[in-house]
């Protein structure tokens, strides 16, 4: 948790302070419940302006308020340009001044999975911070950097974006010691306008004034090509399952509740069994692997630590229903990549496989194409119901055909799944949506959570 002066901080983020100085021991950018001796940001937003509240929080013994507009300008603030850009300002400056080694995660899909394996090799042996929640973004990853304290030996963190520069801006705060890309795919389409736009973002993380020590790149990845351009300036680790990457995996046998595989590195192999599911996430181990290799970390580490990660809530988690049913709650997020990688999965179980779907979002003018794509992968995968509600998942019901239900609601949708449930045994339900489809209602109800 930082702790500095408030003159100290007004000299990183170029401020001007009304006031005496003092020391403050925490930040927060919520009015409603910071604490005393905290410094309080004034973020703005569309819909609120926190300088309004700023004589709030001076008022519950807040240190001092950052603010960016002058006519706040009081004893007790220190008024800024951008309130946001001071925020990341002072996160750099104190991630620098305790020189945590960091490191980044990018990529479309699996960076949480990927975050929580690393996360949970390093504990083993170090001290180490990780992203919370969904901290990936220019406000969020700043306040984990300011969570830094001189005990932490590493810090683990996501970078999420949506647009072009994100990721760059994210790198240049925190000079990440090993940058990995996951991997490139359909998301968040509506910003960057295309794939090859993804995977160029995906890589500004690799191109700051100061390169990161090694780069992680996934070798199988159809733009692993660009990224090795981008990344001339840092020691190229590789990771897949082609043989051809500095570490990969082989002889994988997949089961409904663990997966085995042989993990390959340089100088030796490893047995693994991991206790999570899905071919995708033998990938996150390998990339995993790949960093902890780079770090160093002795085998005996990296076998314990990869063997004793646990699934993660929302990310094929399996569950009891009802009706004594399996439940596969994949409700996290979604995207046509992790979609797929969990229709897959669903299709090499035994009984009764449902596919219960709500819209994926962001993917902009390829949004029906790619619902589509869904409709006829799980056809295709053997996937015996598809139930859906959602403007686009109409489109993946008319693809997927004879055994395809869309419902205008999901109140609809749960009236149906209730009887089926009820009616029908020996049944396998993978539940899948973006966020703001709210598709946890779904596993709640048939679970009883």
């Amino acid at each position: 948790m930082i702790k500095l002066s408030l003159k100290n901080a007004t000299k990183i983020i170029n401020g001007n302070l009304i006031g005496a100085d003092k020391i403050f021991d925490g930040v927060s950018t919520d009015s409603r419940n910071i604490a005393k001796d905290q410094l309080f940001f004034a973020l703005k937003g569309l819909n609120f302006n926190g300088n309004k509240f700023s004589q709030e929080a001076l008022s519950k013994q807040a240190a001092a308020c950052v603010i960016d507009e002058k006519k706040f300008h009081t004893t007790g603030n220190i008024l800024v340009n951008d309130v946001s850009v001071a925020l990341g300002k002072l996160a750099s400056a104190w991630k620098e001044i305790l020189n945590t080694k960091v490191i980044a995660i990018t990529g479309s899909n699996g960076k949480t999975s990927l975050k929580e394996i690393v996360a949970n090799c390093l504990s083993i042996d170090s001290n180490i911070l990780s992203t919370e929640g969904n901290y990936n973004n220019h406000i969020g990853l700043p306040l984990m950097l300011l969570k830094l304290n001189k005990e932490h030996e590493y810090a683990v963190l996501e970078m999420g974006a949506n647009r072009p520069n994100e990721i760059e801006y994210l790198a240049s705060l925190t000079n990440p010691y090993i940058a990995i890309i996951n991997n490139a795919g359909p998301a968040h389409l509506e910003g960057f306008m295309s794939l090859d736009g993804v995977a160029e973002a995906k890589g500004e993380i690799l191109q700051g004034d100061i390169p990161p020590t090694y780069a992680i790149l996934n070798h199988d990845d159809r733009y692993f090509g660009l990224w090795s351009e981008m990344a001339v300036r840092s020691k190229i680790i590789s990771f897949g399952l082609n043989s051809k990457a500095t570490i990969y995996a082989k002889d994988l046998q997949l089961s409904d509740n663990y997966s085995t595989f042989k993990l390959v590195f340089p100088e030796t192999t490893l047995d693994i069994t991991l206790p999570i599911l899905g071919k995708h996430n033998i990938m996150n181990a390998i990339a995993g692997a790949a960093i902890l290799y780079a770090l160093k970390k002795p085998m005996v580490l990296i076998k314990n630590g990869l063997e004793t990660t646990q699934t993660i809530p929302g990310r094929l988690q399996l569950m009891k229903g009802l009706y004594g049913h399996c439940i596969i709650d994949d409700t996290y997020n979604a995207n046509p990549t992790s979609t797929i990688a969990a229709i897959e999965l669903l299709g090499r179980m035994d009984k009764i496989n449902c596919l219960v779907f709500g819209d994926m979002k962001e993917l902009g003018n390829q949004s029906r194409l790619m619902h589509e794509s869904i409709g006829r992968t799980a056809k295709d995968e053997g996937i015996d119901m598809l139930v859906a509600t959602g403007e686009m998942t109409k489109y993946t019901v008319s693809e997927f055909g004879t055994g395809g239900h869309w419902f205008e609601s999901s109140e609809e949708l749960l009236c149906h799944l209730h009887e089926l449930i009820r009616v029908t045994s020996d049944m396998n339900i993978l539940v899948k949506g973006s966020r703001s489809m709210q598709m946890e209602r779904v596993i709640n109800e048939i679970t009883r959570q």
